[in-house]
């Protein structure tokens, strides 16, 4: 059999699923120098955890009554960002603004109570360079958390309290991530 014979039949099976092995793995090595590690070091070669250390959380303004979610947002972002405490040299600023909201789906229909209620908070953050020159990443994040309402008053204020810090650091977390990816290729 020579070569030629080889291409005028159809194709086995064992080749047929060797062919496609091998352009699997051709197509994965041409890709794999297109990925870039999010938490390794950024393309300047500076670690990203520096970068982050490096950014200056603004103070969070927000509308009346809903002082405490920016409080837990604040803190929760401080931490996860440069989480070791120490000051150093800032090169960027992180300006966020939240708004937040509260349903109540589910009623009772006897008492007209409501038995749970849905907090709902979305955070639109812009990281800009120090002087302001530039901007780096911007975007929304949105995190919603549910409790229940009971009779007790005091019950229900600390599950919504409760409910607060949630979406709070999962606003950080979403925050923290989109900025990783942001940050690794500068």
């Amino acid at each position: 059999m020579s070569w030629l014979d080889r291409f005028s039949r159809p194709p086995l099976m064992g080749e047929v699923k060797l062919l496609r092995l091998a352009a699997a793995a051709c197509i994965a090595l041409t890709v794999s120098a297109c990925f870039r590690p999010l938490y390794g070091p950024t393309a300047s070669g500076v670690p990203l955890q520096e970068v982050f250390a490096s950014i200056q959380v603004e103070p969070i303004t927000a509308p009346q009554g809903q002082e405490r979610v920016t409080h837990f947002l604040r803190s929760e972002l401080v931490f996860d960002l440069d989480g070791s405490g120490q000051p150093g040299p800032k090169k960027y600023t992180l300006a966020v603004t939240v708004q937040q909201s509260v349903a109540t789906p589910i009623v009772d229909s006897i008492s007209g109570r409501a038995q749970a209620a849905n907090l709902t908070a979305s955070a639109n953050y812009t990281l800009k360079t120090l002087d302001g020159s530039r901007t780096l990443a911007t975007g929304v994040a949105t995190a919603s958390a549910s409790y229940e309402r009971v009779i007790q008053r005091f019950a229900n204020v600390r599950a919504a309290r409760d409910a607060e810090m949630r979406v709070a650091k999962l606003l950080s977390e979403q925050i923290r991530t989109r900025l990783s990816g942001a940050l690794v290729g500068s």
